[in-house]
């Protein structure tokens, strides 16, 4: 399994809880790998949240039934990695474990050594060079630090992903567009955040992954609303169905352009909602007379708020958002998938990273413009450089 932990804290409480369920409901033999917590902190943990003796406790680990290793010592045992001495390490107590009348051995190895010495790198392939079955009775989780893993590549991540059967990751990093069929049915509140360029006066937001995404929605004849700054560019509407392919005229039909943006956006400015209660019950109505269930809707009148330091506005209007898709589904079973789109650039300057938290715990999910799902403690500067190393390769 691949664990992925938005803390040190929190990686070692919920690994404990992990080994702590192998070694009293699963009768299996358990196994850290850290340098988290020295040895004895980690017994005294145990002692103190499992209540078992100091002296049962060094039975279990004179039997091998407990193991605790330090990280460095476990993967670096010299200045290279030896996969055979690791794997045989891991097979060793497995098959130890078997002796003792034990189901297999449950391990939960700490990846964040070879970060700290600078080998994320060759994690990869030491990850890749284990096969997501063994032939010895182990299971396991590899620990990630989150500050860590962001670190990496979008090629890496998928590699560490393609090579655990299990992702314990609350679907960070995954992609809502690869993924978005998966959301059929599902309320969801998405904020992705974007940098701007130059070939629009407003926000030439409407990339390929976007223009899928909207094609998606309407192949499967949902209704689909969209509230942008854009639309008024004159043409826009018909240049974003232009590019969607085999798209028939009776499903643009169901493609509500909302001409009037800016006027959301002054009213939504000066504390008046009343134009969104009237999208609400336009959206409502087209759903029934349609016999529709499920409706897509991409926004930047958020941004706008927000880049014009109207920030209360901005999160009420989040807010606002998420009682309106809670209700449409809750009273009425209509299932609604909202794309919030924000400029990360409006982020950058330190007196607004506070709002910025508002406005992240509005939204159920918070993602990058590719679709890559993010933590929503995730700093801009690493969308930053990934767009910058995408521009700097596009230059040669």
């Amino acid at each position: 399994m691949l664990g992925i932990y938005p803390s040190p804290q929190r990686k070692i409480e919920e690994g404990l809880e992990y080994l702590r369920i192998g070694l009293e409901e699963k009768n299996e033999a358990i196994l850290i790998i850290t340098d988290e917590l020295t040895k004895d902190e980690i017994r005294n943990e145990i002692i103190k949240k499992w209540n078992i003796p100091q002296d049962y406790l060094t039975y279990l680990e004179k039997n091998a039934i407990i193991n605790i290793k330090k990280s460095r010592k476990f993967y670096f045992s010299t200045n290279i990695i030896d996969r055979d001495r690791i794997a045989k390490q891991y097979s060793d107590l497995a098959y130890k474990s078997i002796e003792k009348g034990k189901r297999g051995l449950r391990t939960f190895g700490d990846m964040k050594i070879f970060f700290e010495i600078g080998y994320e790198k060759y994690v990869i392939e030491f990850e890749k060079s284990f096969q997501p079955l063994n032939d010895f009775p182990m299971t396991g989780i590899c620990a990630y630090d989150l500050d860590d893993f962001v670190k990496l590549d979008q090629q890496s991540r998928k590699i560490l992903f393609d090579h655990h059967n299990l992702h314990l990751t609350n679907n960070l990093f995954r992609n809502i567009f690869d993924e978005s069929s998966s959301l059929i049915g599902l309320s969801q509140h998405i904020c992705m955040y974007y940098q701007s360029q130059l070939s629009s006066r407003f926000y030439p937001i409407i990339n390929n992954n976007l223009l899928r995404y909207i094609g998606e929605g309407l192949q499967r004849e949902q209704v689909y609303v969209y509230l942008s700054m854009n639309n008024l560019e004159k043409d826009h509407p018909k240049m974003i169905l232009s590019q969607i392919p085999n798209l028939k005229n009776n499903q643009e039909k169901n493609f509500m352009i909302i001409e009037n943006s800016d006027n959301f956006y002054i009213n939504a400015a000066c504390d008046n909602l009343k134009p969104f209660e009237d999208l609400k019950k336009l959206i409502f109505e087209k759903a029934v007379l349609g016999n529709k269930k499920d409706i897509r809707i991409i926004s930047d009148i958020q941004d706008f708020l927000f880049k014009n330091k109207h920030f209360d506005q901005c999160v009420a209007l989040e807010e606002w958002w998420d009682q309106t898709i809670e209700d449409l589904n809750k009273r009425h079973g209509l299932n609604v998938l909202l794309v919030c789109l924000y400029n990360i650039d409006n982020f950058q300057n330190s007196p607004f990273t506070y709002h910025r938290y508002r406005i992240n715990d509005n939204h159920s999910i918070i993602c990058d413009v590719d679709g890559i799902i993010l933590s929503k403690d995730s700093k801009f500067d690493l969308l930053t450089d990934r767009r910058e190393k995408n521009m700097e390769r596009g230059e040669r």
